[in-house]
């Protein structure tokens, strides 16, 4: 097995060669392949290093290919398109959303928008019809805040390059071909078995009811899919290796008992997974499983043995060569390395238990102890109760669930027979099952790790391999060695807490504002509003199933990837939306121990249900004069006149090592000059632009009084307000004061020490250095 682990390592660091900027990894991976190669040789095997150099090179070369042919020849701009549908519309509100290939073989996602509910069922528009349109080709927008979901890179691992954008659905003109695959078929015939199932169930039912079936996740009710993440029991709601087992050992032994011969068994089943494959969305745990099954019934039937590690390095090997970018996607990470430990651990240890019980916690357990650096990694939090939950929840869904699943498909499939009967009881159950799960989700205890580093993750599979051993020897040390695993687990936490630096960091939450604080040490940590997308009123059927929200969307996931899971306190600085949108989501999902609000009425109905949200001990009302812990200082507003508006603004000032900085909500002409005039020996080396850059604010005599070395400014990419101003721009400029902004250089983290600033930003531009900057 030496040999497969050499293959395996030379092939992943070939990828990450090619497709990765940062090459890191990659040297790791083949340093690693190399030592591992030359032990081989050492111990007589001595066909190991072409196990190590045949892969490599074969890898490099086809990744290359793959990669250097992963362009595309369109320019952004309004243009008309002849192409045809490669998925089923997905219809979520007013936009419709779907894969499309044009004549010229470039895959795109069209975005389509209806202004009236009968536009978003164009005639005609199915899988494989070819279709005209005339709308909008856009770039894919990148991560703009730092551990950010890159929407860019994904899509560029799907070959896809270019949005589509269609605002008027029914100018879409599309008619069918008249002889289609027998793949487009079987596609076709998925989207209206989907559809017909949406119809015949209750929602409550149908979203798991198409999950367990057809692989199609996007129908479950938001509130239960963030419950089931949480819990950790996310998993089982993708088809993989336990429902792929399920099925074809049913129907291997129902054949079997009504006496189909055995072989005829296996050639029918073997037939059967291809198509099981495409009607389940092909992902890679269903190809990885299905695949695997379909070698096992191959062999068995030619009566050749194999050991089903052989079987699982070819289709990984096989898979890679096809789909280099499978690497990246995190289903097809723990599919692989979860089924890869498995297999590994059969032998030593999981035939020493011999009980059911013993089995699925034995199992349980190390699935869930190989998936947690990657949990960590890609969700930054865990819940030890989810071992206990997958424990009782996957005998529920595979003796229950989907068996009854499938049963539902199969009555819908017979069309005669009214599934009204059959679902009352299983709704009944299922939406008190749910809400027990939604509530255990909102309530859970969730150990927030952070983001793991590349060492650190190497650090943790370096740990797990030990407990391995151990455990295979039943050692003592086993469970000590299981403490130092979480210890390093612990490590992306903590580690900020030996850091001496201030880190004040500008997140990109649009047209709006949100400033993380870190003191020294991370003795405390502030929050400086939250962002806030304005919503609108619309009709029943143009809301989408889940809105974007600033504070659960971008606030909170930094936060947890930082390993932040307590805030000091949450200063709103007035009562925007853009400002406080966010913090209903930020109070739900993080611990806050004060939140701070201007002294003064309230005056809009966001802020009253804050204010009744907000626990009253909690609550405190600040005006100039006060002083937050020890860090900032009020300056405004005064208690001297009614302020209201964006002159209503808490102004902060504070310093870390020397350097001063001044933050100014959304602060406008008359708050200036009032703040001036109150302080008139101000100064400051960070200056946090007022009002997003807004002509009304950051005026010449701000500037000349507090001429700051910085200035930030918080702002919206191509925002319908035209902030920042380009006068104040101007102004900033002409004063040699250093400008970041959102809209153009993303989240930008500012590090406070004893020797100067240094200035990180998510976004660079073409041409511009990736290093942290420095400011005396």
């Amino acid at each position: 097995m030496n040999k497969a682990f050499i293959s395996f390592l030379s092939a992943i660091s070939a990828i990450l060669f090619v497709v990765q900027k940062e090459q890191t990894l990659a040297w790791i991976f083949l340093v690693m392949a190399l030592v591992l190669s030359s032990f081989s040789f050492s111990k007589g095997e001595r066909t190991a290093p072409l196990f190590f150099l045949l892969p490599f090179s074969l890898y490099f070369f086809s990744t290359s290919f793959i990669d250097d042919r992963n362009t595309s020849s369109l320019e952004p701009g309004q243009t008309s398109l002849t192409f045809y549908i490669n998925d089923a519309p997905y219809v979520n509100g007013n936009q419709l959303t779907t894969t499309i290939e044009t004549i010229d073989g470039e895959t795109l996602l069209l975005l389509g928008y209806a202004k009236e509910e009968v536009e978003l069922y164009p005639p005609d528009m199915s899988i494989g019809s070819i279709c005209q349109a005339k709308g909008d080709l856009t770039q894919p927008p990148n991560a703009r805040n730092r551990f950010g979901f890159d929407y860019r890179q994904y899509l560029y691992y799907q070959h896809i390059h270019m949005l589509y954008r269609v605002t008027q659905l029914a100018t879409i003109t599309c008619k069918p071909l008249e002889s289609q695959p027998f793949v487009t078929k079987l596609q076709e015939y998925r989207h209206s078995a989907t559809h017909r199932l949406q119809e015949q169930l209750p929602p409550s039912l149908s979203g798991i009811v198409l999950a367990l079936t057809f692989g199609e996740r996007r129908y479950i009710e938001p509130d239960v899919m963030e419950a089931y993440s949480k819990l950790g029991v996310i998993h089982l709601l993708a088809i993989s290796g336990l429902h792929v087992g399920i099925l074809t050992g049913t129907s291997f032994y129902l054949m079997i008992r009504i006496g189909i011969p055995r072989e005829i068994v296996l050639i029918s089943l073997l037939m059967f997974l291809p198509v099981f494959i495409i009607l389940t969305g092909a992902s890679p745990p269903v190809i990885r499983a299905a695949i695997m099954t379909m070698i096992y019934f191959f062999l068995v039937l030619l009566r050749v043995p194999i050991h089903p590690f052989y079987g699982f390095s070819s289709i990984f090997l096989l898979y890679l060569l096809i789909q280099p970018y499978a690497l990246f996607q995190l289903g097809f990470q723990l599919s692989f390395l979860v089924s890869f430990t498995l297999i590994l651990m059969q032998k030593p240890i999981m035939n020493r238990y011999h009980s059911y019980g013993k089995r699925l916690f034995c199992v349980t357990t190390i699935a869930q102890l190989v998936g947690l650096p990657l949990i960590a990694y890609h969700f930054f939090q865990w819940s030890p109760l989810s071992l206990l939950i997958n424990l009782v929840y996957i005998p529920f869904v595979s003796l229950v669930l989907l068996p009854y699943s499938f049963f539902l498909v199969f009555l819908s499939e017979l069309r005669f027979i009214p599934l009204d009967s059959f679902v009352v009881a299983s709704e009944t159950l299922l939406v008190w099952i749910h809400k027990w799960i939604v509530e255990l989700g909102n309530h859970v205890y969730m150990w927030v790790m952070g983001r793991p580093s590349i060492v650190l993750m190497l650090l943790l599979y370096g740990c797990l391999v030990v407990i391995g051993l151990l455990w295979e020897k039943r050692s003592r040390w086993t469970w000590v060695v299981i403490g130092l695993f979480c210890v390093t687990l612990a490590i992306p936490s903590q580690l900020p807490k030996l850091n001496g630096d201030a880190v004040i960091t500008m997140l990109d939450v649009g047209q709006g504002d949100s400033f993380l604080i870190e003191t020294p040490n991370r003795k405390e940590v502030y929050l400086v509003d939250t962002g806030g997308v304005m919503s609108f009123a619309t009709e029943d059927w143009e809301e989408k199933k889940k809105t974007f929200d600033t504070g659960k969307d971008i606030v909170v996931p930094y936060l947890k990837a930082k390993g932040i899971k307590t805030i000091t306190g949450l200063i709103l600085t007035h009562g925007d939306f853009d400002h406080i949108g966010g913090a209903k989501a930020v109070l739900e999902n993080v611990h806050v121990e004060n939140v701070y609000y201007p002294e003064g009425e309230l005056e809009k109905e966001i802020e009253i249900e804050l204010f009744q949200q907000v626990e009253d001990e909690k609550m405190v009302l600040v005006q100039v004069g006060d002083t937050i812990s020890t860090q900032f200082y009020v300056l405004h507003p005064t208690n001297d006149r009614k302020w209201s508006g964006n002159d209503q603004s808490i102004v902060l000032y504070g310093s870390f090592h020397g350097k001063s900085i001044l933050l100014t909500g959304d602060l406008e002409e008359e708050g200036e000059m009032h703040l001036l005039n109150s302080f008139p020996n101000l100064e400051v080396d960070l200056l946090k632009v007022g009002h997003h850059g807004s002509r009304t604010s950051t005026q010449e005599p701000l500037l000349d009084q507090l001429r700051p070395k910085i200035a930030l400014v918080s702002a919206g990419v191509n925002n319908r307000f035209g902030h920042p101003h380009p006068d104040v721009l101007k102004r900033l400029q002409a004063r040699d004061i250093q400008v970041y902004q959102t809209n153009v250089d993303g989240t930008v983290e500012l590090s406070i020490g004893s020797d100067g600033i240094n200035i990180r930003k998510s976004v660079y531009q073409v041409n511009e250095k990736t290093v942290p900057e420095s400011i005396d």
